[in-house]
């Protein structure tokens, strides 16, 4: 609390954009964990459809109720229209599931990129008020002029301390998400292929 209070307003800002932070994390890593694909998830679905019913598969995909489920749905149910009108319906279908993977990602790399300048900002105007110290009491007092300086540092130490893990946990994020949209993009492509195979 003492630290919070030797940064002023600029230490109270670092805090809000660090809980900011945590919780985009957080929600991301919720999301990148629930929308995993089951282990062999599409060599179940091309097993069931030499095995069962389409319309048996197709409504177990869509109660499952997962993004990866109504993917496979969509894609036999439409099977034999053409692929690019396949595309526009699963688009359509995985819109919000998508912006829900992707948004506040910007919010997050801001965080990185504002971090360390708001805490530069803030030893700016710490030194200003050492400066302004020396200017009434003159450079007599080494102690409280290093404990002034120690104080404006704070918030310059926080916002590197702050932006530093984010910028690898970003990237670790970024990755994740990229690599489960090419899986979403990846089981139209393989089932399409396997049914037509199939004849």
């Amino acid at each position: 609390m003492a630290v919070l209070m030797n940064g002023g307003w600029v230490m109270v800002a670092l805090l809000i954009l660090s809980v900011t932070a945590l919780a985009i994390v957080l929600q991301k890593l919720f999301l990148i964990k629930k929308t995993t694909l089951k282990p062999n998830f599409i060599q179940s679905i091309k097993t069931r459809l030499s095995t069962d019913t389409k319309e048996n598969l197709i409504d177990e995909l869509i109660l499952s109720k997962r993004v990866s489920g109504k993917i496979a749905a969509k894609t036999i149910e439409k099977y034999g229209v053409s692929e690019s009108v396949i595309n526009a319906e699963i688009f359509d279908l995985t819109k919000d599931d998508i912006t829900n993977l992707t948004s506040k990602m910007n919010l997050l790399s801001m965080i990185i990129t504002t971090a360390p300048i708001l805490g530069l900002l803030g030893t700016v105007l710490g030194l200003m008020d050492v400066f302004s110290v020396i200017a009434v009491e003159g450079t007599g007092q080494a102690e409280l002029l290093s404990a002034g300086i120690s104080k404006a540092l704070v918030t310059t130490v926080t916002g590197l301390s702050l932006a530093i893990p984010l910028m690898f946990v970003h990237q670790f994020l970024t990755s994740k998400i990229d690599d489960r949209l090419d899986e979403w993009d990846n089981i139209p492509v393989q089932l399409l292929a396997y049914m037509s195979d199939q004849g």
